[in-house]
């Protein structure tokens, strides 16, 4: 679904005169972070699991999407590569965001600050032990993020942090008393490091295949 939105959509909206379909370039990335939850959010993994989690963990994430000028949406899929474990218990999440930006400075500048937001879906996962039912929940999300950048031609180094709004309010599992919590904030805060690759516009292939 991310790779038609971010190739095959544009396209098709180009034809209506929108913008020109030329300049539009899409791109990939990769990102690792260091997050921290909200109080909330680790009372409820170590109320369900017993043990004592800490609030700080790694997590990683693929970006597929597209840049028209200094516009810039993509799709960010995050997911912790690394599950903290107590024992035989453990927790883990996954999200999808929907993301719009836009460079503050010239479109191809060396150096850029990029500000974006955008919602999403967070699912976590909470297991007592191996062989207990998940705990788990589907929570709305919105995340408000800023990167400062270095860009040469298609590579591009990213330095970004930000804040990600997570609430969750049913939970699916066995344990009544922890599902019957409702409304939980695991609000995160972060920052990471970006790898990024943007590919060639039309315009700028042609002009390629020229020289």
């Amino acid at each position: 679904m991310a790779l038609v939105v971010a190739f095959l959509a544009p396209a098709s909206f180009a034809v209506d005169g929108i913008y020109d379909r030329d300049l539009v370039r899409g791109f990939l990335s990769l990102k690792g972070d260091f997050r921290s939850m909200k109080s909330d959010g680790v009372k409820l993994i170590n109320t369900y699991t017993g043990k004592s989690y800490a609030k700080n963990y790694p997590a990683g994430h693929v970006e597929i999407g597209a840049e028209y000028l200094k516009l810039r949406t993509w799709f960010d899929v995050d997911f912790m590569p690394i599950t903290p474990t107590r024992g035989t218990s453990e927790w883990f999440s996954y999200g999808i965001t929907w993301m719009w930006g836009y460079k503050l400075f010239p479109q191809n500048s060396f150096f850029n600050l990029i500000p974006s937001m955008g919602p999403g879906v967070e699912l976590m996962n909470i297991r007592e032990n191996y062989d207990s039912e998940l705990l788990s929940s589907f929570g709305p999300i919105l995340n408000l993020e800023l990167e400062l950048r270095l860009q040469w031609s298609q590579l591009s180094l990213g330095l970004y942090g930000g804040y990600k709004v997570v609430r969750f309010y049913d939970w699916d599992g066995t344990d009544i008393s922890v599902a019957s919590r409702g409304d939980v904030n695991a609000d995160k805060v972060f920052v990471g490091l970006k790898l990024s690759w943007t590919m060639l516009n039309n315009f700028q292939k042609r002009e390629k295949e020229l020289q």
